[in-house]
């Protein structure tokens, strides 16, 4: 797993300098491409889950407190910080040192303003920070450089790291952020040749070919011989080493130190093959019955397993490139991911490709299993969901001849019996709507629809009193209906989704809908936004913005595909509206802090994104509780169901997902809007299934 890297992003808008009509938009596009997974690899570096601080909220002392806080949180964390000073700056005659202009500095006044060096020099100093990368889009950037007696001489001794990027020298001005803007768009791109990782001084002569009239600054002060890697802002996509040979790092790890048991003896395997992991698996045997191994009986032992797993996972990962051939995606390796203690989990790499099927079977061969566990049964329903996916038929002779190669027949055998469960508890869905509702009070009658995998078959309509007991009691009603249709069938029915209109969102929880028993104890309750099933001619187009939306998420790699909204956020709706109005969010959006006002930024969200989540009370959600989603994901929202249910029945301090039982969602997947799309067809409108 890669160290821990945070981001802060300063743009202060100066009027008393004029306005910078690209300082938003350059400070988003940068804040994006260094929060992206696969590229900058950062987190917000604030503690309300905030990585910019921007406009006229950006003033001298706010800065100054952001950057300190931001310094303090990576010390922590043992984090490198990521620190992005843009907008206007000066320097004073006769003296090289830059001044960032914050919302409230007046021209001239040095008092007024920001000194960046003193900055980046405490934020270096910090305990803790694994060096401080800083990039400055400003007149007078490179006079942001530090002084260096300062950082060799401070309280870390002179263990300190400083990386810098800057637009213009100390003398020069820089124009319309055209810095910022191509270094965003270089860091998606890549360097060819650059290597996997590409520090400042890469990005400097790319960026010269490119930025004219300005003198493009680096400056590096690396002062921790015990730093293990050097400083670098970004993963580079043009990287031509992805692929490698022998094992991955769990693999040959755990090998390392199953041949230090055994002793000098027995040589590493080269090359990485099945020949010569079985030449291995002789000699370790070997040592075993002699018992001249160097290390205790119990290790030698466990050397032989680690072998045989590695074997297994050579095997798997050669039968799975052919059998699968084209289908084997990153997306669908990490999809068919089967559910791991939070301990494993924490294992998964952020890889991409033939790296991220090595570091994953070597995770459920060798590190996954618990005690007393079948070293396979993980994964054969890893491949099992995997074929499953990609819709291969699991009885063909490939998929048998490589169980039985593994040992792992019966294993494989019971990883599709509990597929095929999981298959048939998803065939059927039942749909309750409450989108009858007139003037943001409960509606006056249910419309239900049994769906058989995605298509219409059943439908009625339930008329009630508008009231929530009355409602209620319908959707008990309803559920019985869903279950009678259901037996005759022969299909059990586990899915319910309940859409409701705004009003209801934020004051019902459907799942807890007591008819003699919780709704939610025996089924899965997905919460919808009964406007996407009809929705009026203004709002013509938010289905198809909401799917696109969801097909650019199944593209996302090792983390989830949300975006978590901070306070600063929460609190400007007009803002947030417009960037939802440009693009900004398609993805899901989640709120850390519950905000004041939901409502109303519910009603902006709602049309703009597919997926919503919020907290159910105030206790907010810290960044080290957002990685949850990165780790569930994937069996969302189901996910939300189960902790419900372990919550009500007392058991949710079990679980690595317990927190989730205190997040809200609005779920809707491409499935949903199939669903919405038949509203169009002409069953729909002659009413028949």
């Amino acid at each position: 797993m890669i160290s821990p890297r945070l981001l802060l992003i300063v743009a202060p808008q100066n009027i008393a300098m004029g306005h910078l009509d690209a300082l938003e938009d350059a400070a988003h596009a940068l804040g994006d491409v260094l929060q992206h997974d696969d590229l900058g690899h950062c987190s917000p570096a604030l503690s309300g889950g905030a990585a910019l601080l921007y406009g006229a909220d950006a003033t001298q002392a706010r800065v100054e407190a952001a950057v300190r806080d931001a310094a303090r949180r990576a010390g922590e964390a043992g984090a490198t910080l990521v620190l992005a000073f843009l907008g206007h700056g000066m320097a004073p005659r006769g003296n090289s040192d830059l001044y960032l202009m914050g919302a409230d500095a007046e021209p001239d006044v040095l008092s007024t303003a920001v000194n960046v060096g003193h900055l980046l020099v405490q934020a270096a100093e910090q305990p803790g920070v694994n060096g401080v990368i800083g990039l400055v889009d400003t007149c007078h950037a490179a006079g942001a450089v530090p002084d260096t007696k300062a950082l060799v001489a401070g309280v870390r001794s002179g263990r300190t790291r400083v990386s810098l990027l800057m637009a213009s020298g100390a003398e020069q001005q820089a124009f319309d952020l055209v810095f910022t803007r191509q270094l965003a768009q270089l860091l998606r791109r890549g360097i060819p040749g650059a290597g996997k990782h590409t520090g400042v001084s890469a990005f400097r002569e790319e960026l010269r070919r490119t930025v004219i009239g300005q003198d493009i600054v680096s400056h590096e002060h690396d002062g921790d011989h015990f730093a293990v890697q050097g400083l670098w802002l970004s993963h580079n996509p043009r990287n031509a080493g992805a692929d490698r040979p022998g094992p991955g790092a769990l693999g040959a790890e755990d090998l390392r130190i199953a041949l230090e048991a055994v002793g000098p003896a027995v040589a590493w395997p080269e090359p990485w093959s099945l020949h010569e992991l079985d030449r291995l698996r002789h000699e370790i045997q070997k040592i075993k019955e002699t018992g001249t191994g160097i290390g205790p009986a119990t290790l030698v032992h466990q050397a032989a397993y680690i072998v045989k797993g590695l074997r297994v996972c050579l095997a798997t990962q050669t039968f799975l490139m052919s059998w699968m051939g084209s289908k084997l995606t990153t997306q669908r390796l990490r999809t068919a991911l089967p559910a791991l203690p939070a301990d494993a989990y924490a294992l998964v790499p952020d890889t991409t490709g033939t790296a991220l099927l090595t570091d994953l079977l070597e995770l459920l061969v060798l590190r996954a299993p618990r005690l007393g566990d079948s070293q396979t049964a993980l994964l054969t329903g890893f491949v099992a969901a995997l074929g499953a996916d990609a819709d291969l038929d699991l009885s063909a002779p490939e998929p048998s001849a490589w169980a039985d190669a593994c040992g792992a027949r019966i294993e494989f055998n019971d990883a599709q019996e509990e597929l095929a469960r999981g298959r048939a508890a998803q065939r059927l869905r039942l749909v309750v709507s409450l989108h009858a509702t007139v003037a943001d009070d409960w509606p006056e009658s249910l419309d239900l629809w049994l769906l058989d995998g995605g298509t219409v078959c059943e439908r009625a309509e339930f008329h009630c009193a508008p009231t929530q007991t009355a409602v209620e009691a319908k959707v008990g009603e309803a559920v019985a209906w869903g279950r009678k249709h259901a037996r005759l069938r022969q299909a059990p029915l586990r899915h319910v989704d309940i859409a409701i209109p705004t009003a209801l969102l934020l004051r019902w929880k459907p799942e807890e809908t007591d008819f003699g028993v919780r709704l939610g104890v025996n089924h899965d309750v997905v919460v919808r936004w009964s406007m996407r099933l009809n929705p009026p001619a203004h709002l013509w187009w938010i289905n198809d913005h909401a799917r696109a939306g969801l097909e650019q998420m199944l593209t996302c790699a090792a983390k989830a595909p949300v975006d978590w909204l901070s306070e600063q956020d929460a609190g400007q709706p007009q803002d947030l509206g417009e960037r939802l109005r440009a693009g900004r969010y398609t993805r899901a959006v989640a709120f850390a802090h519950r905000p004041v006002h939901l409502k109303q930024l519910m009603e902006l969200l709602l049309a703009y994104v597919p997926i919503v989540l919020w907290p159910d009370t105030n206790n907010p959600f810290s960044p080290a509780e957002q990685e949850l989603l990165d780790m569930l994901w994937d069996r969302l929202p189901t996910e939300l169901a189960e902790a419900y249910r372990r919550r009500w029945q007392g058991n949710s301090s079990i679980a690595p997902s317990a927190r989730l039982a205190d997040l809200r969602s609005v779920w809707h997947d491409l499935e949903w809007l199939d669903f919405c799309s038949w509203f169009d067809s002409h069953d729909a409108v002659h009413g028949s299934v």
